[in-house]
């Protein structure tokens, strides 16, 4: 089958849900088999299947005519918002309640088996309704604010379609991941800035013991986050990550590893030592913040450089002009 046919199906299938990807790319490809043996016989060109796939439209639209989903907020945003919530709803709970109960194992206030569960799960619902509202608050505002986040006018091109294996490609779940944990993380971090300090306890009126933090850092660091959320929006939404973006992003998340420093490797460290004073008696345990600190920024640039390289290399092999040799 046509590689054009191949790359328009693999487009499909990354907004398709996956326990149903591969039953329905099949039956595309079948469609659009048998509609270029109906109208071209058994080799058509590559504009020919141009042709039926331009007739087809576009891969998200196309996918979501397998589903009878009644849209909450239109057509080109509502899959995504959906995608970002599923993520949403499974992470943060298990989040919140691992952090419930870890701060109960860990205080010295003894607590029951039952407020201990009851307060998990009060807290794992509040934080997943107040994530959802925020969720829904974000797509609502770029349905409506009217600006567009890619060319929608512009009529669907087959031949526009990206490779396969092109580096810039989105991973739809994985992208959707990272919207969803910025956005969780965004919360978590305006909750510590409003009572003071880092602390499990997810309670305004009583947070519990609170380590304090440096708020200018704090505030950094929220902003780096927001904006790789937004980011992550604009690549989810254009179905590919641009090279000036993927290098934005890059930046933002070395920023990210100086702010993880200040607000929690060094006030964790400090707290430790505080402590337990004997702590400081291992190898290079007093620079154990700076050494995880520079482990993330290492690793930042280790994947995300690679991945820029590799977008950098596509560029060229792409733009690089063919050489056509006539014999003599």
């Amino acid at each position: 089958m046509s590689e054009l046919v191949e790359r328009y199906v693999h487009q499909v299938g990354r907004y398709l849900p996956p326990k149903e990807r591969a039953e329905i790319e099949a039956e595309l490809r079948s469609q659009i088999q048998d509609q270029l043996d109906d109208r071209f016989g058994g080799s058509p060109s590559q504009a020919e299947v141009a042709t039926v796939l331009a007739e087809l439209g576009d891969p998200r639209r196309m996918a979501a005519s397998y589903g009878g989903q009644q849209y909450l907020i239109g057509p080109d945003l509502y899959p995504y918002m959906m995608l970002v919530l599923r993520h949403g709803w499974v992470l943060v709970p298990a989040i919140v309640v691992f952090l419930t109960v870890f701060e109960a194992l860990v205080s010295p206030q003894e607590s029951t088996l039952v407020g201990l569960v009851i307060a998990s799960l009060l807290g794992a619902l509040q934080t997943t309704l107040i994530f959802s509202a925020v969720v829904v608050l974000i797509f609502a505002a770029i349905q409506h604010s009217g600006v567009e986040l890619e060319e929608k006018r512009k009529a669907f091109n087959p031949l526009d379609l990206p490779e396969v294996d092109e580096p810039g490609s989105v991973d739809r779940f994985e992208t959707a991941f990272g919207i969803a944990t910025g956005t969780f993380l965004t919360l978590v971090s305006l909750y510590w800035l409003r009572v003071g300090g880092l602390t499990l306890r997810f309670d305004l009126s009583d947070p519990g013991e609170v380590i304090p933090i440096p708020v200018h850092w704090m505030l950094l660091l929220i902003t780096t986050t927001s904006v790789m959320v937004i980011l992550h929006l604009v690549a989810l939404r254009r179905s590919r990550w641009s090279i000036g973006l993927w290098l934005t992003q890059t930046v933002l998340e070395l920023i990210g590893a100086f702010g993880l420093y200040f607000v929690f490797f060094k006030p964790l460290y400090d707290r430790l030592i505080a402590a337990a004073p004997a702590l400081l008696n291992i190898p290079l345990f007093d620079r154990s913040p700076e050494i995880v600190a520079a482990a993330v920024a290492i690793m930042t640039l280790v994947s995300s450089g690679s991945r820029l390289v590799r977008m950098l290399n596509y560029r060229r092999a792409s733009a690089a002009p063919v050489v056509v040799r006539h014999g003599g």
